[in-house]
């Protein structure tokens, strides 16, 4: 069944990096979008969960290399728990062996921090657009 939603309604964003510089960056583009709303920062995946279960964001940015639980045990643990979540990887270690393992875990979107950064913000711009949404009826 399809639903309309709400198209006013700001879309959820937890941004997951350990990189302060990163984090930063993304908050300066998503402040640019009213279809957004930024709800939490975490530099590692132990705080991420914590604040997913808290949150429930629709969107996830999360780098691949943190300290302590990684961005792939990270994902693994998102989609268990909360498949419907949209989770775009933003990383620098974009090889293909990463984004195999990843498109495997259930990532939505694959990113290389280096080159394709804006195009990261545009896809966040259209998932947030979006106003129709596909759900199965209960």
């Amino acid at each position: 069944m399809l639903i309309k939603t709400d198209n006013t309604a700001p879309k959820k964003l937890l941004i997951v990096d350990d990189s302060a510089e990163i984090r930063k960056g993304l908050k300066r583009f998503v402040a640019e979008l009213s279809s957004i709303e930024l709800v939490g920062e975490a530099e590692d995946g132990i705080s991420a969960l914590e604040m997913i279960d808290k949150l429930k964001p629709d969107f996830v940015t999360l780098d691949i290399k943190m300290p302590g639980l990684t961005g792939i045990m990270t994902l693994q643990e998102i989609k268990k728990k909360y498949p419907l979540t949209t989770v775009l990887m933003l990383t620098n270690f974009a090889f293909d062996h990463y984004r195999q393992i990843c498109k495997k875990e259930g990532a939505d979107y694959f990113f290389d921090k280096s080159h394709e950064f804006e195009q990261m913000i545009e896809t966040l711009k259209s998932l947030s657009d979006n106003s129709i949404l596909n759900k199965k009826a209960n």
